[in-house]
Formats: structure tokens, C-alpha cells, sequence
């Protein structure tokens, strides 16, 4: 029945409440008992909006485009309604929603709804705010509804402060189930700050141990790179040297082969001179047989002379005393001859040796020559190979510098870090 349509009396507006005394239920838990009495929600408040819920459902239309109707003009809640639900679909929820209100059954199971409502309202973003100020909106629509109906002002009043506490426990429903949302949300974080207090604190300690060690490490590295700094300058000092040493050698070597050279040239000319004796000793040789068939003759020649002396007689005798004197010439220079052809073979035989002996020399001088320009080369070689080297070791040792000065960088930053990790450290405790 519409009972806001009609024009009844005081009585009959008590009449209709006791009828609803055996429809309303008011059965809550402990906590909530408690809530009732603050906002002074009895069985009476229940009975009295009982006998209006028929007209609450006509007047409901409005009530709903009343919630909605400012909700919709902010963008971003616009937007949240599009994104998880219809505004039609919301508005047939929002609908059943009031009218279980004006049933007069406050139970745990009426409170179970309001709260699993008051939840998804917190899990899509739906900010405490905007959901009082919008339910505000319908109970003032409500309130101009009950305001122009023809009953008398005292039952209105009564009507009116009943609907107020109901809306009243709504509103604490949803504010409990948000302070409830907030305070687990708190709890989480000071969990989360404190686990990460925890994980700082411990990774801060990790980092600052590792600092310690890469500082170690640093300085360990550090002076290694200044010890190979060191020998590399040392080495290229010694390969310096070297070098000098190999170019003091090339120097000597060249001068020794030039020296060979010139001794190759000298016995050159020496064989050939050698090859000239050679020839004057064969030379002497043909005289000298020369000289002993010019001695035959002669001889051949006195004894003829003898002969014919020896015919003539006395006189004769002369040319006799002049054959013997010739004969005995002729033997001497044969003789002579003979020694000369014996010393010029002899000297033929010898040096035939001296030109072999000189062959032998000259091949090994050659052969030396060659080896001292082999000698010459190597060196050479060693010398540019040592100059390469010592421009290499140069570079070394320029790196070994550079990279020392990296890690004297990288050692200032680790120390950096442990100061950094003692902060930390520092701000872990304070989490």
C-alpha cells in the first residue's frame, strides 16, 4: 500500500506500525549492537520505514538518477563506471540495494551485502567520497518526497529521523569497510617497509663488505699495475739499450765485412800475380831448356871442332885448347840450365800450391762475407724488432698508467659506495 498517498491520522499511523512489528528484525552481532546504540536504531526506526516502502519504490527512479546523476559529470568516475560495469546495470543493483533497506530486516546477512557492495566499490577505485556524497544525493530526494506528502509534520519527522539512521549505518558500513581497506593497506605497507628495511639493511651490509674487498682488490690491482709500469719502463730501458748495442754490432760487423772484402780483393790481386810468377816460371823453363839444347849443340859443336884440331895436327893444337874451353862451357851452362829448370819447377810446383791454398782462402773469406751479411741482416732485423718491441713496451707501460689511474677511479667510487652503504645502512635502521 501507498501509505505516503494518503491523508491518514496519528492513529492510524501507529496502527500501520504495529502491523509491521511482526515483519522487521533487528538481529546483529556484538560490534554492531553497539554501532545501533550510538545512532539509537531500534525496531521502532525499522517499522517506520517499513510502511513507506511502497512508495520508496515509486520514488525510486529519481533516487537512482539522483546517485548517479553527479557521478557521471566527473570524467575519470565516468570513466571507472564504463570500464567495470553499465550505468543501467548499476542503477537496477542500486535499486534492489535501497529497497532491501526500507524491508525492516537489519541482520549479519543484511550486513554482508552492504559490506561485499562497500568492497567492490574499493577494489574498482571507487573513493569513499564520492559514494557518500552521491547516497547524500538520494536521500535528498527521498527527504523533498516525504516533505510534500500530506501526512502531518510530526509522523513526517519521525519517518524522515528513522530513513536518516539507516542511511546513517550505510554510510558506516561503507566508511568501516574502506577505514578496514586502509588499515590493511597501512598494515601491508609498514610490512613491506619493514621487509625492505630488512632486505636494505642486509643488502647495505653485502654492499659494504663488498666494497671493502673491492677496495682490497683495487689497491692489490693498483699495484700491480704500477709494478708492470715499472718493469716495462725498466725493460724498455734495457731493450734501449739494446738496440744501441745491435746498431754498435751492425756497425762492427759492416766494418769487418768491408775489411774481408778488401782481403778478398787483395788475394784477387795476389792469385793473379801468383798466376803471372806462374807463367815466368814456365817462361824460365823454356829458356832453360832452350839454353840446354843451345849446350848440346855447342858441345856438339867442340867435339867436332876437337876432331878436326886432331886432323890438323900442330896445327890444330890451338883450336883444341879453344873446344875443351867450349865443351866445358857448354857442360856448365847445360848444367846451369838444368838447376835453373829444376828451381823454376820447384817454384812452379810451389806455387801452383800457394794459388790452390789462395783458392781455398778465397772461398772461405767469400764464404765468410756472405755469413757477415747474413749477420748484418739479423742484426738489422733484431734491431728493428727490438726498436718495434720497445715502442710496444712503451705503449704498455703508457696503458699500465692509464689503467692504474682507472683503477685508482674505480677504487674512489667503491669507497664511495661503502659511504654510500653506511647511509643506507644508516636509513634501513630508521625504516
Amino acid at each position: 500500500m501507498k501509505w505516503l498517498s494518503k491523508k491518514p491520522t496519528a492513529n492510524h499511523f501507529e496502527a500501520e506500525r504495529e502491523q509491521e512489528a511482526n515483519h522487521v528484525q533487528l538481529e546483529l552481532g556484538a560490534d554492531l549492537v553497539k554501532q545501533l546504540r550510538l545512532i539509537d536504531l531500534t525496531v521502532d526506526d525499522l517499522q517506520n520505514v517499513r510502511i513507506i516502502r511502497h512508495d520508496v519504490k515509486d520514488w525510486m527512479p529519481q533516487m537512482v538518477d539522483a546517485f548517479y546523476a553527479e557521478l557521471v559529470r566527473v570524467p575519470e568516475l565516468k570513466q571507472l563506471i564504463e570500464q567495470h560495469s553499465t550505468l543501467e546495470r548499476l542503477k537496477g543493483t542500486l535499486a534492489t540495494h535501497i529497497l532491501q533497506m526500507f524491508e525492516g530486516k537489519i541482520t549479519d546477512a543484511y550486513i554482508e551485502v552492504r559490506q561485499r557492495i562497500a568492497h567492490r566499490h574499493v577494489q574498482i577505485g571507487l573513493q569513499n567520497k564520492w559514494y557518500i556524497a552521491a547516497f547524500q544525493n538520494v536521500l535528498n530526494v527521498f527527504n523533498d518526497q516525504v516533505k510534500q506528502c500530506a501526512w502531518p509534520e510530526l509522523e513526517k519527522m519521525k519517518i524522515l529521523h528513522s530513513v536518516g539512521k539507516l542511511f546513517n549505518l550505510e554510510q558506516q558500513i561503507v566508511l568501516t569497510m574502506y577505514e578496514d581497506m586502509v588499515d590493511r593497506e597501512r598494515q601491508d605497507v609498514l610490512d613491506a617497509k619493514q621487509r625492505i628495511g630488512v632486505a636494505v639493511q642486509k643488502s647495505t651490509e653485502e654492499l659494504a663488505a663488498m666494497s671493502e674487498e673491492s677496495s682490497a682488490s683495487f689497491q692489490e690491482m693498483e699495484r700491480h699495475a704500477n709494478n708492470v709500469s715499472m718493469t716495462t719502463e725498466q725493460i724498455s730501458s734495457q731493450l734501449a739499450e739494446a738496440v744501441k748495442e745491435a746498431e754498435d754490432g751492425v756497425k762492427l760487423v759492416e766494418a769487418e765485412t768491408k775489411r774481408f772484402e778488401d782481403v778478398v780483393s787483395d788475394m784477387k790481386a795476389t792469385t793473379e800475380q801468383v798466376a803471372q810468377l806462374a807463367f815466368l816460371s814456365q817462361e824460365i823453363e823454356r829458356i832453360a831448356a832452350m839454353v840446354t839444347a843451345i849446350s848440346d849443340q855447342t858441345n856438339l859443336l867442340s867435339l867436332n871442332a876437337s876432331i878436326e884440331a886432331a886432323r890438323a895436327g900442330e896445327m890444330g893444337r890451338g883450336f883444341t885448347v879453344v873446344a875443351q874451353e867450349i865443351r866445358k862451357l857448354a857442360e856448365e851452362s847445360k848444367r846451369s840450365a838444368a838447376e835453373a829448370s829444376d828451381i823454376a819447377q820447384e817454384i812452379t810446383s810451389k806455387m801452383m800450391t800457394v794459388s790452390g791454398q789462395m783458392a781455398g782462402t778465397e772461398q772461405s773469406v767469400t764464404q765468410t762475407t756472405n755469413e757477415l751479411a747474413r749477420v748484418v741482416s739479423a742484426f738489422t732485423m733484431i734491431s728493428n724488432q727490438t726498436i718495434h718491441v720497445s715502442k710496444q713496451l712503451v705503449d704498455l707501460s703508457n696503458d699500465t698508467q692509464d689503467v692504474a689511474g682507472t683503477i685508482e677511479g674505480m677504487r674512489t667510487v667503491a669507497e664511495s659506495i661503502a659511504e654510500t652503504a653506511d647511509d643506507l645502512q644508516d636509513v634501513a635502521t630508521t625504516l
